[in-house]
This record gives C-alpha cells, sequence and structure tokens, in this order.
C-alpha cells in the first residue's frame, strides 16, 4: 500500500488538513499553533510544510498527515487510509482482507437500513403515542431522541425480516447482522427485537453496528429488560462504547470523559450539556474500552449507579484504569440512582457534581471510614483489605506510594507496615520493572555519557535529518568518524544504514520506525534543526557541520586522555609500574595525535 500512501502525500498538503482541525500561523519557515492534544497557552505545535510532518513539543506527538487524522479522529490506519483516499482521489487497491470488507460493508448497509425503520416506527408508525409519550416523560425532547436516532421495533415475529427480505436482502445477510433468530436448523427466522425502544450502537465513525434494546413499557416484563445484538462480525461489545461517535471530540477538547452506566444515562447527560459522555455497552468495563478512551484523554469521571452493584462495577473499573495508567474521578450524588434520574430531578445539581467529582481513590477511602471506625482493629483491618485491589492496582508507583501514605496517616498506622501488607498482598505489582524511558529511547542523556559529547552528536544528528544532502554526503564520506566517534549505536544505526535503505528521507525513515519514542525524538532533533537553521545557506550549514565533527574528535581525545590519566592513578595507587608505564606510552599517543 506504500504506492498509494505516497501518492496521497503528493497530492495532500499537510498545512491544509490540519489547518481544518487548528488555527495555523506562519512561523519562519513551518507553521505553529495550540496544540489540540493537550492544553497549552503557549503553542508548541508545530507543522512542516516543507517535510509535511507535525510535532508538538509540550506533549511529544508528531508524525505525517495520516498520524495527525487518526490522533484527532481516534481512527485506525485503514479508515484513515480511505478517508484521505476519497479526499485526494486516489484509487485503492484491493487487498488481502476485501472479502471481509466487502461483508462488512453489507451488513453496515442492513443496518442503517433497520435503523431508519426503527426510526419511523417510533415518529409514524405504531410507536408514535406509547414510545413517544414514555420517552419524554423521561426527559428526553424530540432534538435528542432524533439525534441519538432512537427507534421502535413494533411487536411481531417477521417485522424486520420482511421488510429487509423485500428489499433483496438475503436472509444469510440478515442473519449476519443479528437482527434476526435462526430456528429449527435454519428453515425458520424470526426478528431478534419485538416491541422494544431501540438504541443504535455506533462506531467512532458514527456507523451503525448493533443495537440495545429496551422492553416497551407495559410490555412483557418476564423478558429481560435489555436485549443486545449478538458478537457479530463487526460487533464486539467490549470493544465498544456507546456515545463515543457523539463525544469524541468533546473528550479531545476537554481532556476528560464521564463515563455511565446505561444508554439513557449517556442521552439524559448529553442534553443536560455534557456531550463528552459514553457508556459500558452491555458489559463490565474492558481493557479494550479503555483504550479506545485513551485514543481521546487519560481522564476518567466515572458516575455508575448509586447502589450496591454499581458501587461495586465502579470500584472494579477503577481497578483497571489504573492498571492502564488512567486517571479516574468518581460522581457523587444524593438525588437518584443512575445519571438518567439524576438529570431528570435537578439537572444543575447534576453538573455541579461532574465537576465536584472526587478522585477516585479518595472517594472509596471516604466511603470506607464512613461505614468503619478506624480506631477499631478489625474495622481497620476490613479497611485496608477493601482498598487494597485499588492500591495494587496503580502501575504508577508514585502514585501507589502517595495513596500508601495517605491511607497510612488516615488509618494512624506506619507506611512501612501498610507497604509490608501491600506487598503480601500482591508482590508482583512491587517488583522492580526496567527503565522503560531509557530502555526503549535512542537517547536519554544517560546513553550519550557526557553532557558535551551529547551536545555535538545531537548537532550532528539534527543537521543531518533536516538536509538530505548533507545526510548523504555524511553517509558516504563520514562513515569512519561516525562509527567511531558516536557513542550511541541507535544513532550511528539511523544516521548511516536506515538512511542509506530510506535514500535519506526523514519522512520515509519515520515510517518504518516502530519505537514511539525514537520517532518523538528524532522529530524534536530535526524541528530544532529547522528552527535555528531557517536563515541558514547549504554551505554555512555545511561549514557547520564540518566543525561540529572537528570538535567531536577533540571532546572524544579529551575523554580519553581523562580516562587514561584516572588509570594511571590507580595503577600508581597499586604499585603496579608495568601498567603505569602501558598506559603512559598509550597517553603519548593520544596526546600526539592532531585535529
Amino acid at each position: 500500500m506504500s504506492l498509494e500512501t505516497d501518492e496521497i502525500k503528493t497530492r495532500l498538503n499537510i498545512v491544509d488538513l490540519i489547518g481544518e482541525y487548528v488555527q495555523l500561523q506562519k512561523a519562519g519557515s513551518s507553521w505553529k499553533a495550540r496544540c489540540p492534544f493537550h492544553n497549552e497557552k503557549t503553542p508548541s505545535f508545530t507543522v512542516s510544510e516543507e517535510k509535511q510532518f507535525w510535532h508538538c513539543f509540550g506533549c511529544g506527538k508528531g508524525g505525517d498527515a495520516f498520524a495527525f487524522l487518526m490522533e484527532i479522529e481516534g481512527l485506525e490506519f485503514r479508515e484513515v487510509l480511505e478517508n484521505l483516499a476519497e479526499r485526494t482521489g486516489v484509487t485503492l487497491p484491493k487487498y488481502q482482507g476485501e472479502k471481509s470488507s466487502v461483508d462488512g460493508n453489507k451488513l453496515r448497509e442492513i443496518l442503517e437500513l433497520a435503523t431508519k425503520f426503527y426510526e419511523k416506527q417510533l415518529w409514524e408508525g405504531s410507536g408514535k403515542k406509547k414510545i413517544l409519550k414514555y420517552l419524554q416523560e423521561r426527559g428526553l425532547n424530540e432534538e435528542t431522541i432524533r439525534e441519538f436516532r432512537l427507534g421502535y421495533a413494533p411487536d411481531g415475529w417477521r417485522n424486520i425480516l420482511d421488510f429487509l427480505k423485500e428489499r433483496g436482502y438475503d436472509v444469510k445477510d440478515i442473519l449476519k447482522t443479528g437482527l434476526i433468530i435462526e430456528k429449527d436448523g435454519r428453515t425458520k427466522h424470526y426478528d431478534r427485537f419485538r416491541d422494544r425502544i431501540i438504541f443504535p450502537i455506533c462506531d467512532v465513525q458514527g456507523r451503525v453496528m448493533g443495537y440495545s434494546a429496551r422492553v416497551a413499557p407495559g410490555g412483557d416484563e418476564t423478558q429481560a429488560k435489555y436485549v443486545n445484538t449478538p458478537e457479530t462480525e463487526i460487533y464486539h461489545k467490549g470493544n465498544v462504547l456507546y456515545g463515543i461517535d457523539k463525544a469524541k471530540l468533546e473528550i479531545k477538547e476537554k481532556d476528560e470523559v464521564l463515563l455511565v452506566e446505561g444508554n439513557m444515562d449517556v442521552i439524559a447527560s448529553y442534553q443536560a450539556g455534557i456531550k463528552n459522555t459514553v457508556a459500558v455497552s452491555g458489559t463490565a468495563l474492558t481493557t479494550e474500552q479503555l483504550k479506545l478512551i485513551g485514543r481521546y484523554t487519560d481522564n476518567i469521571k466515572m458516575f455508575f449507579d448509586m447502589d450496591e452493584a454499581g458501587q461495586k462495577a465502579s470500584k472494579k473499573s477503577s481497578e483497571l484504569a489504573f492498571e492502564n495508567e488512567m486517571n479516574v474521578s468518581v460522581v457523587k450524588i444524593t438525588e437518584g440512582k443512575d445519571a438518567a434520574d439524576a438529570v431528570k430531578e435537578n439537572p444543575e445539581t447534576f453538573l455541579s457534581a461532574v465537576q465536584e467529582a472526587l478522585p477516585a481513590m479518595e472517594y472509596f477511602l471516604q466511603q470506607e471510614l464512613l461505614k468503619r471506625s478506624k480506631n477499631n482493629i478489625v474495622d481497620k483491618k476490613k479497611i485496608i483489605g477493601e482498598l487494597s485491589g485499588l492500591i495494587n492496582s496503580f502501575s504508577n508507583k508514585i502514585e501507589k506510594e502517595y495513596w500508601i501514605k495517605e491511607l497510612a496517616d488516615r488509618l494512624d498506622v506506619s507506611e512501612e507496615i501498610l507497604f509490608d501488607t501491600f506487598n503480601n498482598l500482591n508482590k508482583n505489582n512491587f517488583q522492580e520493572t526496567p527503565n522503560k524511558s531509557v530502555e526503549n529511547g535512542v537517547l536519554k542523556n544517560e546513553v550519550f555519557g557526557q553532557d558535551r559529547l551529547k551536545n555535538i552528536q545531537l548537532e550532528i544528528m539534527g543537521l543531518v535529518l533536516a538536509n538530505s544532502e548533507l545526510w548523504k554526503e555524511v553517509a558516504e564520506k563520514k562513515q569512519d568518524e561516525i562509527k567511531k566517534y558516536f557513542s550511541n549505536q541507535k544513532i550511528v544505526d539511523v544516521i548511516l544504514n536506515k538512511g542509506i535503505e530510506m535514500n535519506f528521507n526523514f519522512e520515509r525513515l519515520l515510517e518504518i520506525l516502530e519505537d514511539e519514542n525514537q520517532k518523538k525524538f528524532l522529530r524534536e532533533q530535526c524541528f530544532d534543526n529547522l528552527e535555528k537553521e531557517k536563515d541558514a545557506t547549504i554551505d554555512d550549514k555545511r561549514l557547520e557541520l564540518e566543525q561540529y565533527f572537528i570538535e567531536l574528535k577533540r571532546e572524544n581525545k579529551r575523554e580519553a586522555t581523562k580516562k587514561i590519566i584516572e588509570q594511571i592513578k590507580e595503577a600508581e595507587k597499586k604499585g603496579d609500574k608495568k601498567e603505569v608505564e602501558k598506559l603512559a606510552q598509550e597517553l603519548m599517543k593520544i596526546s600526539g595525535q592532531h585535529f
């Protein structure tokens, strides 16, 4: 697919694309804006029209046009590819998963038509009086009902089946959507949703992929209150968040999400003005749902039902969020059982409760202290036991240590005892993990050795990455010096091996790198140099580069000399005359070298 992506990039101006989302201002050879991915007052988001990529020096995110659209819209690569191909008029070839894609498109087509059928039944059919009245009594206005495309599945066994068959759809395809149920060994089929209020569930692009269907008021209450679409080719309930299509941009803008339990909670909150609201859809919160939230924010305000089951779910969900390094707050209300009831009772009170949400650990600690006495040893042990799951869920050690200290202070227990207690409860959580920022980065300070050497190497790297002509010259003429004097082999690999492989094209280099830390670092070096050298000619840069190589050799000589002098002192302490003589010869040899 690389030919097509290259063609798209050729036809697309990244400044035009990003300019649709943020207000860009010219700044030298680049464009700048306040970053759309984090809050900032001073613009640190930079776009290079020449290089056709972007980078934020504040949050470290960056990439090409594809990366921007994936980040801002929360889309997968294939979805962005199709979007930009349509925008630029590039025809995409079929790929190996094309059959699956075609099937998925057919299922979405069927579901879209079914949604329109259910909507019509609500507004013009048998649901017009009974169901609309119920929804309005629940506090929803007409605009909201239409925006969320609520509908009604009339009573009867073959309403949607016959409707779709009459329009030419095959039963086997209708079956794949989950709209109908198979009976008697594939010979009979009937509607899954009968006399139910329909809540369409959409993906991040707003395409219907399934339904949650509530029993109609006055309907058969012996049946399940809610019936959901089963797992299908395009619907996987553990990956779905109800309302994400409408909430995603608001979540990104506010940098937080309100996570609730039910569909009505989402709709009522949205109508009340809290448009960054989503719900788990017929399942406990999953890691995949957290990853979906993580596309837009790391901050979750959680409001589950105030009954015992809802509070347990809130606690378990908080533990999972802590494991994934999300920041969680809990909303507490005194009126109403759920968000929909709370909004109906008093919208302003609910809005205040959301704004005043407590950090999850603080919330659950307060709840435990209300139920039990910290002065009673039995209660004290129970409090610690109840909070142990939350404490041990923190993957961030700073947060974990903070809350252990806080708990020790509140319970009048020594920190050491609490650390031991939690260590015994979950030893694995206290095992030392590698320092990923050092392990994965090309290029934290530690891997360079001395600061002076590090800075020289960074200046050389920035110059070559920002100038393909200089990059090629360095790879061809300075190979020996790069290999000899650069202390970090990953930098050597980037400048020499990957440079040659990618024909000294920086954008192509970023495409083949998988490590996000490396990409971030390299973008920063390139942008730094583009800004510093914007008025310099290529000859100026060539002379500057040559001077850096001279300084690099001198600095390496200085470091080598310093090292040998230290070794001579050590040998003299030990009385090792032979070693002193040998080192002295090495020192003379180094001192005689000219740079």
